[in-house]
């Protein structure tokens, strides 16, 4: 039988200090019972993301990197920073969105999975850009203008 390992009276106290910083003391003693996540519906989530993601659209900052067709179409918040990109044109529709400034608001305010949020954004995608059959994508770093 395996010998248990022995802890010193620092060592405990250097673990119950770790912890307590990231549970309470009711998680530890298992007082608490995790309650179920609520389903995030999609009218939740499009009033969520007109009210705190699309309103940050600047329509100054617009750009058509493409002078001979809008199809392709970049926008970015009053700051400058790029949220989205996408392009119209059938033959080559895309949707791309910025991970920072985008998905993790969504799913830090949903606590969804990667699949039920792109899910989401599909729907998303597909009501408030017109962009029926495209799958968006997370970008993870700005894109060169």
């Amino acid at each position: 039988m395996p010998k248990s390992a022995e802890l010193t009276l620092e060592e405990g106290i250097s673990i119950y200090k770790m912890l307590t910083k990231k549970f309470s003391i009711e998680e530890l003693e298992g007082k608490i019972e995790e309650t179920p996540k609520a389903v995030v519906t999609q009218e939740e989530c499009t009033k969520f993301f007109e009210e705190n993601i699309l309103s940050q659209v600047d329509p100054s900052k617009t750009i058509f990197p493409n002078k001979n067709s809008f199809s392709k179409i970049k926008l970015f918040n009053s700051n400058g920073e790029w949220l989205f990109e996408y392009n119209t044109d059938p033959e080559n529709s895309y949707f791309w969105y910025q991970f920072d400034r985008v998905y993790l608001i969504l799913r830090d305010k949903f606590s969804l999975q990667d699949s039920a949020l792109q899910a989401l954004m599909k729907s998303l995608v597909e009501s408030h850009f017109n962009l029926n059959g495209v799958t968006p994508k997370i970008i993870y770093v700005a894109l060169i203008l």
